[in-house]
């Protein structure tokens, strides 16, 4: 069994998320897919945050209906922040080694600012989302700059191209983790555009899944 593991603050979940994971699944052949709903992210600002109950109850709507979609309050249960380091060892001791953690490329750049970013590398697997029009040699270099410079005992090759010569896996010399690079269908569409559009009583349209629009408005979210 392979799972990807989608980490985010989900605020609130939307399709652009909901299609990253579908495409993902099926060019990864991922057998599931954990939504990890991010209840204290020490990144992001808390003060924009949905409360995580809200945002945990609608990416379980937006699950409903895939049977290899999950959501998971791993994070919210867990007391302090939230950091994928603990998140990622949690499900490694259900799932193994055949886990990824699924992150966009703009994250993996700057991955280098997160909690024991090389112990990270060199332990886990990784799908990274690229943005569209990327180009793997200047995501190279800036992976070098951000990770193999600030940890010395981290150093990356790569280990497979695409057709067309553009960069497929990375490999974590001295190590058996990879980090697998993969093209999505680019949707133009933030969680911080949709709480303006809630914010200013704006149609969702479908931005989000009718279920999570529903819950919205219910529960008076803002």
């Amino acid at each position: 069994m392979s799972v990807g593991v989608m980490g985010g603050a989900f605020n609130p979940i939307h399709i652009g998320h909901l299609n990253t994971a579908c495409e993902v699944a099926y060019k990864m052949n991922l057998t599931k897919v954990i939504f990890v709903v991010s209840a204290r992210p020490p990144h992001k600002d808390q003060k924009t945050l949905i409360s995580s109950r809200h945002r945990y109850e609608m990416v379980k709507i937006a699950c409903k209906g895939n049977h290899a979609f999950e959501a998971s309050n791993t994070e919210i249960d867990r007391p302090g922040l939230s950091y994928t380091i603990d998140t990622m060892r949690g499900f490694t001791e259900e799932y193994g080694k055949k886990l990824y953690f699924i992150l966009g490329q703009d994250a993996l750049e700057d991955i280098g600012q997160w909690k024991s970013a090389a112990t990270l590398l060199k332990t886990f697997n990784f799908i990274c989302v690229t943005r569209p029009g990327y180009d793997s040699t200047t995501l190279m270099d800036l992976l070098l700059s951000v990770i193999s410079l600030k940890y010395r005992n981290v150093k990356l090759n790569i280990l497979s191209r695409t057709d067309d010569g553009e960069a497929e896996t990375i490999g974590i010399v001295g190590s058996d983790s990879v980090i697998k690079l993969v093209k999505v269908t680019p949707l133009d569409v933030s969680s911080t555009d949709i709480r303006e559009r809630i914010r200013n009583d704006e149609p969702l349209g479908y931005l989000v899944p009718e279920g999570v629009r529903k819950y919205i408005k219910e529960n008076n979210i803002r």
